[in-house]
């Protein structure tokens, strides 16, 4: 059985990459690996939309989460956390093991956060050291708002951390010019790499909040990033680097804004789709709905669980359903990284042969045809 994959991370590899990735190991502290580094180290800082260096280390995006709270903030400072989905209250979690006072701007899952709402917490807590927030949700399929959230705190002495994993490369990131000061990413979505690297790129801001904290970090350390820099401060993921150098070069390649409208044309037809076959869309409008996957509520009968199990085992393909209180009503179809138009065809093949074993009606080729017709629309 061919075994295809369609969740929001970790994604398809495409098999140049796992090539390049598969060469022989380079010793990190070589001249071969130095010449390495410096071509990646030129690379990532326009993909963030930043004149600051950009650090990769070895980490989940996890890892990323948790080494902006270990370096940014002391224990016992304040912190805003922007939270609307399962990776908001993550970075709450986070922010509360390493003994800081967590307020909670809360938004509905499947809503994008409000600005608005964020400068109002601000004003009733004006002591904060940072606000936290997630770029693109992939819980739920929200993207927020972080040019505004960063536009808030431009002029004051709190930073903005901007949990950009899955939202880095499908839309649009201007660091920078938008007033963030600590912009976290990974390898496994828009990269299109196996998972393993982590990202950083940090602001002049962030880096006098870098100095005044206090909190433990060795490993997660940025110091240390920055004084290895340009190599690693640790032993590297070497042959995920080697892989990273080549999706670079796929990107270049490719161009950011065509490989943002692929994105853009992938969820609409995928949403189209859903919608032919009875799916239910989870971010409504006004809100805005991220590229990275598509969410939509299972038609009344249909149990996501089951039909999340009967794909992967009868038809090899896996994609995810709701987390928390969302599991077995959601079904979240990813499309980031190398994804087109014949994958999506593909998932959405299985996906209406899994329903049929699952005894629900529509009209076969219904879910396919809206992508074809989709696409073909797009591409006009």
């Amino acid at each position: 059985m061919k075994l295809r994959l369609a969740t929001p991370g970790p994604t398809e590899v495409p098999q140049r990459l796992l090539l390049a990735g598969a060469r022989e190991i380079v010793h990190h502290r070589s001249s071969e690996m130095e010449a390495l580094f410096q071509e990646i180290n030129t690379g990532l800082p326009p993909l963030f939309g930043t004149q600051s260096p950009v650090y990769s280390f070895a980490a989940s995006g996890t890892g990323a989460m948790e080494a902006s709270v270990a370096n940014c903030f002391t224990p016992g400072d304040e912190v805003l956390i922007v939270s609307n989905g399962y990776f908001g209250e993550r970075f709450q979690a986070i922010a509360r093991a390493y003994g800081l006072t967590a307020h909670v701007v809360q938004s509905p899952w499947g809503t994008s956060a409000d600005p608005e709402k964020v400068a109002e917490a601000y004003a009733r807590h004006p002591d904060v050291r940072g606000v936290l927030v997630v770029y693109s949700e992939t819980s739920t399929g929200a993207l927020n708002d972080v040019r505004a959230i960063g536009e808030i705190f431009r002029d004051t002495d709190a930073i903005v951390v901007v949990d950009a994993i899955s939202g880095l490369l499908v839309h649009p990131m201007e660091m920078d010019a938008w007033g963030l000061d600590v912009v976290l990413a990974a390898s496994h979505k828009g990269f299109m790499l196996p998972p393993g690297l982590a990202f950083v790129a940090l602001s002049d801001k962030a880096w006098t909040a870098v100095e005044r904290g206090t909190g433990p970090n060795y490993y997660w350390s940025f110091k240390r990033l920055r004084q290895f820099y340009p190599m690693s401060s640790s032993s590297p993921a070497v042959s995920l680097l080697l892989a990273l150098h080549e999706s670079l070069k796929m990107l270049g390649e490719e161009g950011l804004a065509p490989f943002r409208d692929r994105h853009a044309l992938l969820g609409r037809a995928a949403e189209r789709a859903l919608l032919a076959l009875g799916f239910s869309p989870f971010i409504q409008p006004p809100h805005q709905r991220s590229s990275v996957i598509t969410a939509a509520l299972a038609p009344e009968g249909v149990d996501t669980g089951v039909l999340l199990k009967t794909l992967s085992a009868k038809y090899g393909l896996t994609v995810t359903g709701g987390q928390a209180h969302l599991k077995g009503a959601l079904l979240r179809i990813g499309h980031v990284g190398a994804a087109d138009a014949l994958d999506l065809c593909a998932v959405f093949g299985a996906l209406e042969l899994a329903l049929l074993d699952c005894g629900h009606t529509f009209t076969p080729g219904a879910g396919t045809g809206e992508v074809i017709r989709t696409v073909h629309e797009g591409e006009r």
